[in-house]
């Protein structure tokens, strides 16, 4: 004998079926069966070309930062500074761990020029004479890192399935404007027929 929860997964596999297009309901439209494919589609481009994207897009995205990083050894610098001061307790949260920097000012040395000040990223709490590693341009000017990979892959994840997302709720925008239309133009040729009403 079988249980309540064989049959209830017995439905959800039906019900699975069903909203994949894989039963065989003779009510089924062509609309409907283009919906249907399209959704299995988007599945697996969810689920295999978008990971595939994030990986290459992470990939591009260390080759990038090997060229930029080579580039700027020749142009820009990274130097030590020395923090001129404690650092803020608290500070800004980075988003892809729990460790929290903020500006702090400090001093550091260009190759070739006089020492500078400026405003440099430490870590939060991190005390006055404490060093961070820092990049700095040809004018010895604090300037950006060479892009981080994981931004990257969570940017190529997140536009991906946005974009998948839209152009799945396009497609069935215009499925199911081709769906009314086709309803329409069965109900004034079957309507009149049963209802008696003449147009």
């Amino acid at each position: 004998m079988r249980s309540r929860a064989d049959h209830k997964t017995d439905r959800s596999l039906a019900r699975l079926a069903r909203w994949l297009g894989f039963d065989r309901n003779p009510l089924r439209r062509g609309t409907d069966r283009v919906e249907a494919a399209l959704r299995l589609v988007m599945i697996l481009l969810a689920v295999v070309a978008v990971p595939v994207a994030a990986v290459a897009a992470g990939r591009w995205a260390d080759h990038y930062a090997l060229h930029r990083a080579e580039a700027q050894l020749a142009a820009d610098h990274q130097v030590t500074a020395v923090l001129l001061e404690d650092a803020p307790q608290s500070g800004i949260p980075n988003p892809y761990t729990n460790v929290q920097t903020s500006w702090v000012s400090a001093r550091w040395q260009p190759p070739g020029q006089p020492p500078r000040t400026g405003q440099v990223l430490a870590l939060a709490g991190a005390r006055k004479g404490s060093t961070v590693q820092t990049w700095i341009d040809p004018s010895g000017a604090v300037t950006d890192p060479p892009p981080d990979h994981r931004f990257i892959v969570t940017a190529t994840c997140l536009l991906s399935w946005m974009l998948l997302l839209a152009a799945g709720v396009l497609v069935r925008r215009v499925l199911d404007r081709r769906r009314l239309r086709a309803w329409e133009a069965e109900w004034r040729a079957s309507g009149p027929l049963w209802s008696g009403h003449r147009s």
